[in-house]
């Protein structure tokens, strides 16, 4: 049996005894751990009892075996890994427009604890990250934290929602919606508050930096379980009734870069003989398709449905007439010798 050492400081035995305890799934038997350390095994009786007093939630379902409950930590005591900050690193630079609100915040405080000396040691990611992520050109949604939080409340207690919208043509309106949740979409980089629309008699999705108010209203609703299916209908953000059969043929340039990705949970792709892909999804909505397919000019073939075939061709065609172009031309206003033209974002698409 090992010498005893009666002497050795109370604290050391009290955070021994605390980090096996947390560590052992099943605990740990207090006398024979005392044994192993060359303690007297009533100090260590006494150590236990004085971790309860410091508020220690210590537990004891069998005789002589002590443990503390599954995933719990002193206060002010974190254990995290360097890979997991690094994801909330990644996180908070892939979220600048939630920089204001309270997401952000919440980011904000969560990397400042955790990162803090004392908790964990302070982590400059720079050079030494593998991972440096290029934050997208988001809405900056800070002037928009009052209407968030306004959705989030009326979420949270199920009360209809009285907005001031306003569409992308200028249109404005008020309308009332029951809120089921906020959607992010990185393809569009918005948030986008999915709801029933009462005035509408429908399900529409609302983008939040469009809503100039929002109140709160004495009516309730009860949550509608359908929204979360109904969004799985959409290519992205549209949801319509009807579903479609949407067949696509990409040509062989661009077909490995369509075959990387995942774009629909419905999605079918079929190799073709000269090296492209069919991609067939089966969305409710193949109209938001449109500036997609633009996009990637001759290199896509519209096979199905026939009414977005026809929509493709005409863009196209509206794009390629030398009147259309000598419009443009002549709207763009004149640059002064020796400047670049001022780059032009491509407007969002909208869904209400």
């Amino acid at each position: 049996m090992p010498r005893h050492r009666p002497k050795e400081p109370q604290i050391v035995r009290c955070i021994a005894l605390l980090v096996a305890m947390a560590r052992a799934r099943r605990g740990i038997n207090v006398r024979q751990f005392a044994e192993r350390r060359g303690w007297h095994w009533r100090s260590a009786y006494r150590d236990v009892e004085t971790l309860r007093e410091a508020g220690v939630p210590v537990e004891h379902p069998e005789q002589g075996w002590y443990s503390v409950p599954e995933h719990w930590l002193p206060s002010g005591t974190v254990d995290v890994r360097r890979d997991e900050l690094l994801a909330l690193f990644v996180a908070r630079q892939l979220a600048p427009g939630l920089a204001d609100t309270v997401v952000g915040k919440a980011l904000d405080s969560l990397w400042t604890k955790l990162s803090t000396p004392g908790h964990q040691p302070t982590l400059a990611f720079g050079d030494d990250s593998w991972l440096l992520p290029r934050a997208p050109g988001a809405i900056d949604y800070g002037p928009h934290r009052v209407v968030l939080d306004t959705v989030r409340e009326a979420i949270r207690a199920r009360r209809v929602l009285r907005i001031h919208y306003r569409k992308p043509d200028g249109a404005a309106g008020e309308r009332d919606i029951e809120p089921a949740f906020v959607r992010w979409d990185p393809a569009v980089e918005a948030l986008y508050v999915v709801a029933w629309c009462r005035t509408r008699g429908e399900q529409r999705m609302f983008a939040v930096h469009r809503i100039a108010q929002a109140q709160l209203t004495e009516d309730t609703f009860a949550p509608r379980r359908d929204a979360v299916v109904e969004m799985s209908k959409a290519f992205r953000l549209w949801s319509r009734p009807k579903v479609e059969r949407v067949a696509l043929r990409f040509s062989p340039r661009i077909a490995g870069e369509v075959r990387e990705r995942r774009w629909h949970e419905t999605e079918r792709m079929t190799d073709t003989a000269d090296g492209g892909v069919v991609l067939e999804m089966d969305v409710a909505a193949p109209d938001e398709l449109e500036r997609w397919l633009l996009g990637y000019g001759a290199d896509v073939a519209v096979e199905a449905p026939a009414s977005l075939a026809a929509r493709i061709q005409q863009r196209h065609a509206e794009a390629a007439a030398p009147a259309r172009l000598g419009v443009l031309r002549a709207s763009r206003p004149q640059q002064p010798a020796g400047t670049a033209p001022p780059r032009r974002r491509t407007p969002k698409f909208d869904v209400d």
